[in-house]
This record gives structure tokens, C-alpha cells and sequence, in this order.
């Protein structure tokens, strides 16, 4: 366990008690405001959204609205708790974290080995035994997620293409990364004292939150390099620019491939080898190591984690002694 001079001290579990609560609380708001902006943009019943979903005269309405919703379900809820539990939010989210351009270029080269490592894992999951009747429930839920996906990725002219670049690349790489990274992988470094456990239970809580089996393996592999980045960095930019990468090129592959019939997005992510993953999980460690490297002579004034700086802890006392 962390004790970090940063915080309001509020007990860990109830850190954690807050930020759930305030996740709850932003999917309420998030139904409520998607539900109004539907009724006001289209004049159709609030009860009709979920069937309209689907329909891609209602493209533009649905884009809206998904970004909306992943507003209030992360990035608000997230800044929230870091205002009511530490002093400094910037300091603890790592929004002023400084990094070079050499971290961008290798966090570049880490998304490009990820896809055939994503891809090997893609395979792997298929191949799991689970029991049959799971098999059928799992192959039931993906089978309804396609349909529901199909018609956001149907991207076929260039105003759904920018639309999609914004409202599925941008804003949920941006949104996600403050709530998963900056907040729940944040707070559970400083309660385990430690960033491993960290990294793997924050990912495992991500790649669950996106609701597909098939794709576990993928979204867990993603959200422990997420995590690596954030963690060797203090830069939630950084991993918010992976992630960014990593949804924009699959958005672009769907818009360049717009006239076959038979790609979507997990075809991006699946078209690789098993072998290929060893080789690109050999490439991942030794990028990383290059990446620490480079981390480490970008460390900031204020690090992630103040209670490794005995001076941030001895200038947050002073403030206090202050007030």
C-alpha cells in the first residue's frame, strides 16, 4: 500500500467505493441524456432507439450519441473522483506529464506489433474448450454485438468516416484511458503497492467491460500495454494515443475497404498467425525496454506516484501545515 502525499486521504476502499459509485451514477445520466437527445433530434419515441440502433438512416443520430454516453459513463465520473480524492488532479491523472517525441515514436511501434499479437490471441481464444452450452451463450451474445456493430461500421461515405474517426477513435481513446488508466489502474498501483497486479486487474476489468468473449484475450493484451505505457510513462496522453492509433486504423481499414462485404473489425485483428504472436511478444518486451529507458530520462518533477519523491511529500506536508 502506497501513502501518497497527494491524497485527500480517503481510505482506499472507499476510493474505490466512489469511483464505481460515480460510474453508476454516470450510466444513469448517460441513458437519461442519450434517451433526450434521441427524441429531440429524430421526433421518434424514446422506446424506438434501441430498434433504430440498427438503422443506418440513423448513423449520424447513433455516433452522437455514443460519444455523449461514454462522456458521462467515463471521462466525467473519472474527473470527479480525482477532484473529491486528491489534491492535485492533473498530478494524479498525469495530464501534465511531459514526454518526447522518441516515446511517441516507439508507443508507433508498439501499436504496430500489437495487431499480429492481437491476432495470435484472437486465435487462441477460439480454441479455449469451454463447456458447449457456454460455447452457444457466448457465440449468441457475439452474434447479437456484430449485428449492433454492423451499422456502426458501416462507414461509406468521407462525413462517416470523420464522424467515426471522432466519435469511435478519438473520444473513447481519450475517455477510457482517463477512467481506466488514470483512475482505476491508478488508484489500485497506489492500493496494492505495486504496478503489476495493477495493470493485470485493470486490463482484465477492461476487456470484460467490452463484452466479448472471443475478443478477451485481445482487449486484455491491449489493456496490459495500455497500462505498461501509462505506468512507464506518468503520461496518460501516451496511452491515450495508442489507443486512439489502435481504434483510428481499424476505423481507416473499414472506410478504404468500404466496397468488400465481408471485412469488419475483427478481421483486423484476427488475420495473423499464432507463431506470429511469439515473435511480436518478443518485439513488444524489447520495445518496452526502450521505452523505459526513454521514460525514465522524461520523469517529471511530480512522478505518478508522489510517494516516490520524498520532496513532493515533504512540500504536500508543508501545505498542509500551511492550511
Amino acid at each position: 500500500m502506497i501513502s501518497d502525499g497527494n491524497s485527500k486521504k480517503f481510505s482506499y476502499p472507499a476510493q474505490l467505493g466512489i469511483l464505481f459509485g460515480l460510474l453508476g451514477g454516470g450510466l444513469l445520466v448517460a441513458s437519461m441524456v442519450s434517451g433526450i437527445i434521441w427524441m429531440l433530434w429524430t421526433g421518434r419515441s424514446i422506446f424506438a432507439l434501441q430498434t433504430e440502433l440498427l438503422n443506418p438512416e440513423y448513423y449520424y443520430q447513433v455516433m452522437v450519441i455514443q460519444g455523449v454516453s461514454t462522456l458521462f459513463i467515463f471521462l466525467i465520473p473519472v474527473l470527479a473522483f480525482a477532484a473529491i480524492c486528491y489534491r492535485k488532479v492533473d498530478l494524479f491523472l498525469g495530464t501534465g506529464t511531459p514526454f518526447s517525441n522518441k516515446q511517441i515514436l516507439l508507443v508507433i511501434a508498439l501499436l504496430v506489433i500489437s495487431f499480429p499479437l492481437g491476432g495470435a490471441l484472437a486465435e487462441i481464444n477460439q480454441i479455449i474448450p469451454i463447456p458447449h452450452s457456454w460455447e452457444l451463450k457466448f457465440k449468441e451474445w457475439e452474434a447479437a454485438r456484430e449485428q449492433q456493430e454492423a451499422a456502426l461500421i458501416k462507414i461509406d461515405t468521407l462525413g462517416k468516416y470523420l464522424m467515426s474517426m471522432v466519435m469511435i477513435a478519438i473520444l473513447p481513446a481519450i475517455f477510457e484511458e482517463f477512467f481506466f488508466r488514470g483512475g482505476l489502474q491508478n488508484l489500485l498501483t497506489r492500493w496494492m503497492g505495486g504496478a503489476v497486479g495493477a495493470i493485470v486487474l485493470t486490463s482484465v476489468i477492461f476487456s470484460a467491460f467490452h463484452g466479448s468473449y472471443y475478443g478477451f484475450l485481445v482487449r486484455l493484451a491491449l489493456g496490459v500495454i495500455l497500462g505498461s505505457i501509462y505506468y512507464l510513462s506518468g503520461s496518460i496522453w501516451l496511452s491515450a494515443l495508442f489507443h486512439f492509433l489502435f481504434n483510428g486504423v481499424q476505423v481507416t481499414a473499414l472506410y478504404l475497404f468500404r466496397e468488400s462485404e465481408n471485412i469488419n473489425s475483427k478481421d483486423i485483428e484476427q488475420n495473423f498467425p499464432i507463431w506470429s504472436g511469439a515473435i511480436a511478444l518478443i518485439l513488444l518486451i524489447w520495445v518496452f525496454r526502450a521505452f523505459k529507458k526513454e521514460s525514465d530520462k522524461m520523469k517529471p518533477a511530480f512522478s505518478v506516484h508522489p510517494s516516490e519523491d520524498p520532496e513532493l511529500l515533504t512540500d504536500f506536508d508543508d501545505q498542509n501545515q500551511d492550511h
